[in-house]
């Protein structure tokens, strides 16, 4: 497999054996994007498991970003997103769906309840909670999350 590089901190690494086999169930469902961790910076990598199996020599079309939230499920380093068509939120990493926002903002609640480390992604606006940029999510934030019990 090839080395995968971290847009981060540049730092090129061979994937874990977990990783690989991650990787390789993805790319056997033909999904064309994944997520992993730098084991040097803990941020997370988009990789394509289809072109890192030499299944395919085309990379994905860019997809827009619409994260919302990091995932408020444990052990999960996916986002929150909104599918309108579906009218509903969901975590495309670990497949949660939530058919509301507020049924999204009860779960980051009870995730940071669980798990203080979490509050740290998060932002409170009175009753509502909002995502920090995700730009800014701390070094190590995925590194712990991987670590939370499921």
């Amino acid at each position: 497999m090839k080395k995968i590089k971290c847009e981060t901190c540049l730092t090129e690494f061979e994937p874990t054996e977990k990783q690989v086999v991650e990787i390789e169930k993805s790319a056997n469902a033909g999904i064309e994007r994944f997520i992993i961790d730098c084991p040097k910076c803990h941020s997370i990598v988009f990789v394509f498991p289809l072109m890192l199996l030499g299944k395919s020599t085309v990379a994905p079309k860019e997809i827009e970003d619409d994260r919302l939230f990091c995932c408020p499920v444990s052990a999960c380093i996916g986002f929150v997103e909104e599918n309108k068509d579906a009218k509903v939120f969901g975590c495309s990493e670990c497949g949660t769906e939530w058919r509301t926002l507020d049924k999204v903002h009860q779960s980051i609640e009870q995730i940071i309840e669980k798990y203080p480390h979490r509050k740290k992604v998060y932002q409170k606006n009175g009753e509502q909670w909002k995502s920090i940029s995700l730009d800014e999510i701390p070094k190590g934030y995925y590194s712990k999350v991987n670590n939370e019990k499921v």
